[in-house]
């Protein structure tokens, strides 16, 4: 089924998906083979599912083919099997829905994050999720769907690698949030929306984690940001494991009695995640059996985002213009040679100073190259959250930019002129944003009534080709005074555009270009020009007086929204989550003249750390302020380290594994690096770790502490088999284990000391160890 086609089935009907693939296969008994690998060893198994979900009423069912990329089977030693799974997958599939429902290929995380927050290229993530797309387009898939993905950056990727492979078939994109509504990377419910409505997908949506009863919230605020069609597949409630089986006790029925929510907030597409069976299907089938989509129209405003941060435009943004090296020569050359020291320096002010956003100028462009883009644009994603105006003129540079942020951007800028336009237009339909348009072509309109009429005509032709006022922002032109321009042609220019709901944008500071008391007139004008309609200016917020002007205007206008201040945080916690290592060493280095070194280790960086840690468990920092909080805080450890004997440096050795089977590391990584940061000695023998190697760990390193993660459901029993082992060995060491499947009951039947559930729990249970042992020691 084409896309136009499967649009218009949306429309008329709300459409059914299959349930939980993985959980179902383990109850069958499979629970100690990949679900990916049944495909080829047991095609039968994987029919009889596929045929029950068709049964209970399913109109798509997925391939079998979760994790079946390449790099997670390369993980689990299949490689060479991956195009034979991934064939034989759709095979199976299409032969149970023999031409009566629709067969989606099934799409999943690859284990790794891109860079910032992981080690893999985005360049890469794209390959690969382009090199499975192609095996499933190839075998005769009808569509796809990109499932149970917690990044932004990755999301975008699999979009892209699929779409690379076809543009005609429908693609389904669903990401997966904890219950406040946040994915473990810090994008909210509400930017997923708002980044992905740019993108070239048919239908948005939310799976796994979250039961019926709890994701039903986090639903609400998706259908609340977009006006795409909407798909969801909740869990059918909680794992519960007993060491022996594993069970999901939401039955059908209390599953159903949820459906009906979704179908009232607009959903098009139902279907189960984990746990949900044959059965919960066949109760969702009968609820929404003859109901019609209800659809919802939602007038969405006019938005912009960076990984973490969603801003409105309206009723006016401040983008900061300091990251521009024009001018100042040692600026230019530290770009020049992948310093981004003084970069991240003016992002940190601007953003205190009140910025909404941030114009990123690179300067000449000519002496850089697309590695510098890149690298600017990561540290930038991971140094500072506000969003970005990419003020970047080579078409190259620019899309390396587009493929490497994660958020929704401002494009600055293009010219009416067929180049450089459609060029623009063809990024923004490709990876989204808010272009910024001239009111100019070849040469600048000397009147506002000659630019406004350039705009006017050029929209006629981008209305036709379906685009949107809400995905463009104009910008009237500021000229210097001291070229003897009249300023008022902007004004009234702004004044027309306004009159004719067209958004738009200055660039303030081109107005006193070589004049003294620059800001004054800059401060006059832009009141002038707020008053005759303007809704953005790239401005320098540390100009009090401007940034004074802008609140008497927006307060006379009734549009001053008064935040709620962030709360008063210790110094010292501000300059390691704004990543501020310069600062935060001449903090330290103040300390040392009245303390031991070591108390100001244990006391004063390690307890700052500690309220990082509860940040993020709290939900007021997410992942990558954790991340850049102990890439920031290592460092200033070691300096104070120098100064202490040896064996008081780290506070305890801490062994962390993922356990065999497991392939997922990102729990585990987090709590490796929230301990670091607070100055234990980690060792990390990393995912898929096999029993006896964790035991010969201990005996090697004898280590306080063991941790131990499992994710999945199927691999926790390899918990209990380690603490079994490690408990023969002649040395006391206490064990503390989490993951997503793992609870406080289990760790305690496993045998485990103690079981956190989060990585901010994790750390005050090993800090609280280590006292007792120390307390123990000294006495």
């Amino acid at each position: 089924m084409d896309r136009k086609n499967f649009l218009e089935t949306l429309k008329k009907k709300i459409l059914l998906l299959d349930g939980g693939y993985g959980s179902e296969f383990i109850k069958r008994g499979y629970s100690n083979i990949p679900a990916e690998l049944l495909n080829i060893m047991h095609p039968e198994v994987v029919y009889q599912l596929h045929n029950e979900y068709i049964e209970a009423g399913a109109d798509i069912i997925l391939t079998n083919t979760f994790s079946a990329n390449r790099k997670k089977l390369k993980e689990l030693k299949l490689e060479d099997d991956f195009l034979r799974i991934n064939s034989k997958a759709v095979e199976i599939a299409k032969n149970a829905a023999k031409d009566k429902v629709l067969v989606f290929g099934d799409i999943s995380s690859l284990g790794e994050f891109p860079k910032p927050l992981g080690t893999l290229e985005m360049k890469d993530a794209i390959e690969e999720f382009y090199q499975q797309a192609k095996i499933l387009y190839n075998a005769g898939v009808d569509g796809f769907i990109v499932e149970t993905i917690s990044d932004i950056k990755e999301l975008k990727a699999a979009i892209w690698g699929i779409r690379k492979v076809s543009s005609e078939l429908p693609l389904i994109a669903h990401m997966t949030f904890e219950k406040n509504g946040s994915s473990i990377t810090g994008t909210s419910v509400e930017i997923f929306a708002n980044v992905v409505n740019d993108l070239d997908i048919d239908v948005i949506g939310i799976n796994c984690t979250l039961g019926p009863d709890e994701l039903i919230d986090v639903f609400q605020k998706l259908s609340f940001s977009t006006n795409k069609p909407l798909s969801v597949e909740p869990n059918a409630g909680k794992p519960i494991y007993d060491g022996k089986t594993i069970e999901y006790r939401m039955t059908p029925e209390v599953f159903g009695m949820y459906v009906e929510d979704y179908v009232e907030l607009g959903a098009n597409i139902i279907g189960g995640c984990c746990g949900t069976t044959p059965l919960h299907i066949k109760v969702i089938k009968n609820m929404i059996k003859n109901r019609k989509t209800k659809k919802i129209y939602k007038d969405i405003p006019i938005m912009y985002s960076s990984r973490t941060i969603l801003k409105k435009y309206h009723p006016f943004t401040v983008i900061g213009e300091k990251i521009n090296p024009a001018g100042n020569n040692s600026f230019q050359k530290e770009i020049e040679e992948f310093n981004f020291e003084e970069i991240i320096k003016r992002a940190n002010s601007q953003k205190s100073a009140g910025a909404d956003a941030l114009d990123l100028n690179i300067g000449i462009e000519k002496i850089l190259n697309t590695e510098h883009i890149k690298h600017i644009i990561l540290e930038l994603d991971k140094y500072s959250s506000l969003p970005l105006s990419l003020d970047i003129q080579n078409v190259d540079f620019l899309e390396t930019a587009l493929i490497e942020y994660p958020g929704r951007p401002i494009i600055n800028s293009a010219r009416l002129t067929k180049k450089d336009l459609d060029k623009k237009l063809e990024f923004i339909k490709k990876y989204g944003g808010l272009l910024i348009i001239l009111a100019m072509g070849k040469d600048i309109p000397e009147s506002a009534e000659e630019r406004f009429q350039l705009i006017q005509t050029k929209w006629k032709e981008l209305e036709k080709l379906g685009f949107s006022k809400k995905q463009f922002i104009v910008d009237p032109l500021v000229l210097s005074v001291a070229a003897n321009y009249n300023p008022n042609i902007t004004l009234d220019t702004i004044k027309l555009l306004s009159s004719h709901n067209f958004n738009t944008i200055i660039g303030l500071s081109n107005l006193s270009f070589g004049l003294p008391n620059r800001s004054q007139i800059n401060a006059a004008f832009l009141s002038r020009a707020i008053y005759n309609g303007l809704n953005s200016a790239i401005m320098n917020p540390e100009d009090s007086l401007l940034m004074n002007i802008l609140k008497g205007n927006q307060l006379l206008d009734g549009n001053l929204v008064i935040e709620n201040k962030i709360e008063n945080r210790d110094k010292l916690v501000e300059n390691i989550l704004q990543g501020n290592q310069e600062n935060l060493k001449t903090i330290i280095q103040k300390e040392l003249e009245e303390k031991e070194p070591l108390e100001i280790s244990q006391n004063i960086l390690a307890k700052a750390m500690e309220q990082i840690g509860d940040l993020y468990s709290e939900g007021k920092i997410y992942l990558p302020e954790l991340l850049l909080a102990s890439d920031t805080v290592k460092p200033i450890f070691d300096y104070i380290n120098q100064f202490i004997g040896e064996s008081e440096t780290k506070k305890a050795k801490v062994v962390i594994a993922t356990v065999e089977g497991d392939i997922h590391d990102i729990g585990k990584n987090i709590v490796a690096t929230v301990l670091r940061s607070s100055n234990f000695e980690v060792i990390d023998l990393g995912k898929d770790v096999e029993t006896q190697k964790i035991v010969e760990a201990v005996r090697k390193e004898k280590p306080q502490i063991l941790g131990l993660s499992a994710m999945m459901t199927t691999t926790i029993g390899k918990i209990e088999e380690v603490v079994n082992e490690v408990r023969k060995l002649s040395f006391p060491v206490k064990i503390i284990a989490g993951g997503a499947s793992m609870n406080k009951q289990l760790a305690n039947n496993f045998g485990c000391d103690a079981y956190a559930k989060d990585a901010s729990e994790g750390l005050k249970i090993c800090k609280r160890w280590i006292e007792e042992i120390n307390y123990g020691n000294d006495n």
